[in-house]
């Protein structure tokens, strides 16, 4: 009888604590433009895209986030640096707005060597801050986000040039 309360206790508990949370799948979509920020190289790349995630809430505020990117490079040799990303998304319930942080690290290809000097295939770091705003059956995001792009020195110093990039995002999710 002792074990089997034991059980109900914990039953009651979990749905105690997963109250006010939400397990269900997100599925983001958002524009956003980044420019070199700092460790400028030879030249001053921009990157302006697509970003699509999908993130589920594991526990109180932390969701597990995955994201494709598919973004333009601005620079001498312009070309297309598709990427993806795996990370966590802090989300914290307000009445009218959500704030959220964005912490992950990925991979990415491009199709021309990003930056001049670098290589085609790169690792991916990105950081980001900003606000959903729910309306109606959907969520409109805007943020701030960070993108390193760097190949980690995979194919000598000589060919490691980094690029650390800041901007802004906008979309909606639902």
């Amino acid at each position: 009888m002792r074990v089997v309360a034991v059980i109900v206790a914990l039953v009651l508990a979990s749905a105690a604590d997963a109250r006010g949370q939400d397990h269900r799948l997100r599925l983001g979509v958002a524009a956003t433009v980044l420019t070199e920020a700092w460790d400028r190289n030879e030249t001053h790349e921009w990157f302006a895209g697509l970003t699509a995630g999908l993130d589920r809430q594991v526990w109180k505020f932390v969701a597990l986030r995955g994201e494709v990117m598919a973004l333009r490079v601005e620079q001498p040799d312009h070309g297309w640096l598709r990427g993806f990303t795996m990370g966590a998304r802090g989300r914290w319930r307000r009445p009218h707005f959500r704030p959220v942080i964005d912490l992950a690290v990925g991979l990415s290809d491009s199709t021309v060597a990003v930056p001049k000097r670098g290589t085609t295939f790169n690792y991916l770091i990105v950081g980001g801050a900003g606000v959903e705003l729910p309306v109606r059956a959907m969520t409109v995001d805007l943020g701030l986000r960070w993108l390193h792009v760097s190949n980690n020195g995979r194919e000598g110093s000589g060919r490691n040039p980094d690029i650390q990039s800041l901007g802004i995002t906008a979309g909606v999710s639902w």
